[in-house]
C-alpha cells in the first residue's frame, strides 16, 4: 500500500526546503531542483499544483521565485499531499459515491475505514514545520531512481 506518490514525496521535500529559508525569501525552482537533485520539469508540475492549492506563491520575472504562502505550521502533510495526489484512500471503495457490489457484507470496510481515519488523523496533525523541525532541510534526500512518472518507488537515502 502507497499513501504518497513520488510526485507527493518531492512535494514534501520541496516545501521543507522552502520553509528552511528566511521568512519571505524566494527560491527558483531551478534552483531546488538541482539542490535536491530532482527532476526540473516534474518539480515544476508539482510546484504548480502547489501554487493552485495556494500552498506556494510564485513570483515570474526579476527577483521572481517561489516561497511558502503561509507558515510551514500552518500548511499539514495532508493538505500537500491531496494538492498533488488528490484524496488519500486506503481501500478502492472509500472516498466515492459509487456502490461496491460487497459492501453490505464486508468485513474489510469497517477495518479500512478505520485505519484511514488514523492516518488521515496523523497526516493531518503534522505540518511542515514539523517535518522542519527534525533537522533536515531536505537537501541530503537523494532519489535511488529520478524518473519523471508517478509511479515507482520513493525510496531516499
Amino acid at each position: 500500500m502507497k499513501i504518497t506518490s513520488r510526485a507527493s514525496d518531492y512535494a514534501l521535500l520541496l516545501l521543507i526546503h522552502l520553509a528552511a529559508l528566511k521568512s519571505e525569501e524566494t527560491s527558483s525552482i531551478k534552483k531546488v531542483s538541482a539542490s535536491l537533485n530532482l527532476s526540473l520539469r516534474f518539480l515544476a508540475n508539482i510546484a504548480n499544483k502547489l501554487s493552485i492549492a495556494r500552498i506556494l506563491v510564485s513570483h515570474r520575472g526579476v527577483g521572481g521565485g517561489i516561497r511558502l504562502a503561509r507558515l510551514p505550521n500552518q500548511i499539514s502533510v495532508r493538505e500537500v499531499i491531496e494538492a498533488v495526489d488528490g484524496p488519500i484512500q486506503t481501500m478502492f471503495c472509500q472516498n466515492t459515491s459509487e456502490a461496491c457490489n460487497h459492501e453490505t457484507s464486508c468485513s474489510m470496510k469497517h477495518f479500512w475505514d478505520g485505519m484511514q481515519n488514523t492516518i488521515i488523523g496523523k497526516l493531518t496533525d503534522t505540518t511542515i514545520g514539523h517535518l522542519v523541525g527534525t533537522g533536515n532541510t531536505g537537501s541530503e534526500c537523494k532519489p535511488l531512481n529520478s524518473g519523471y512518472g508517478l509511479e515507482g518507488s520513493s525510496s531516499y537515502v
